[in-house]
């Protein structure tokens, strides 16, 4: 069995815990997922089965989100888990204040790991110390914001506006964190009070598959797409003595290939449309594989 699914996650569960439940379904053990979502979130999941799994860290890393950010409050876990802490009537808050704000969000930028996130400080997860109450400094981590745009304002002249924003980000942002780096930019403190990811890399929303239905399916595999659609690396098919090649690990000579390569550049090989290998190209116009898959 081979392959990914594009599943929509819903809320109030885990990605391990789509991971288990289509583990079961398929009856088959080497199931992994290509990015965490929170419990409270919602959206892409890619879901890769069998050898696919080995593709993981291959498939496009960037995301986009719905978010939904409330202001004049604050939580302790930066999203609608805590409880709402108000801070500021945010009332005098409006569309226009806060997208003059936006643009600080744009590019690279440094932010706070959430106190309730699973990275490591000194042997234990922030979470584990949050739960504790025991005071950590939060890492900074830099990430990138290629896009943020206001879509809407909702609330407006209430004590807690909420702003619907959308994100394209790079792999490992962390939407609570902006959320809360806004509050403290607006003066009035913020939370994340609902998140979607509508996109992973090419796998969208649209065109996934909702666990429910996935689980109910008669026919599960009819949801197994090929990954070679999704990896954005130059694809070069294998002829059947390539192929041959490429599994016994050896490199392909300049005169195996019907085409150059670049040093230092991965490729996708493929056989039949199918993943079977990523490769680097060498100096020496060679083809050198990383990572062989033996699914076929």
């Amino acid at each position: 069995m081979f392959g990914v699914i594009n599943l929509h996650k819903p809320l109030h569960c885990t990605s391990h815990d789509v991971v288990a439940q289509v583990r079961k379904k398929l009856n088959f053990k080497k199931v992994g997922h290509g990015g965490t979502l929170d419990p409270l979130a919602e959206g892409v999941l890619p879901v890769c089965i069998g050898a696919a799994t080995r593709l993981i860290e291959y498939l496009p890393s960037d995301k986009r989100y719905r978010a939904q950010v409330t202001f004049g409050a604050n939580t302790l876990t930066w999203d609608a888990e805590g409880e709402r802490i108000p801070l500021k009537v945010a009332s005098a808050f409006t569309r226009d204040a806060l997208e003059a704000l936006l643009p600080q969000f744009h590019g690279k930028i440094q932010q706070q790991v959430p106190p309730h996130a699973a990275v490591h400080v000194n042997g234990k997860k922030l979470y584990e110390y949050a739960r504790k109450g025991i005071a950590v400094d939060l890492p900074v981590r830099e990430t990138e914001i290629f896009a943020v745009e206001l879509v809407d304002f909702l609330h407006a002249g209430t004590e807690y506006p909420v702003a619907v924003l959308e994100v394209h980000c790079a792999s490992g942002t962390y939407i609570r964190s902006v959320a809360q780096a806004l509050g403290s930019v607006s003066g009035y403190g913020a939370y994340l009070s609902g998140l979607v990811r509508t996109a992973h890399g090419q796998f969208s929303l649209e065109e996934s598959v909702t666990l429910e239905t996935f689980l109910n399916s008669a026919n599960p595999v009819q949801y197994l797409q090929n990954p070679a659609q999704y990896i954005a690396f130059p694809q070069i098919s294998l002829s059947p003595e390539n192929l041959a090649k490429i599994r016994h690990g050896m490199k392909l000579l300049p005169d195996d290939l019907h085409e150059s390569v670049r040093n230092n550049r991965l490729y996708l090989l493929t056989h039949h449309n199918q993943p079977v290998a990523i490769a680097t190209g060498e100096e020496t116009g060679r083809l050198k594989p990383l990572k062989v898959l033996q699914h076929t």
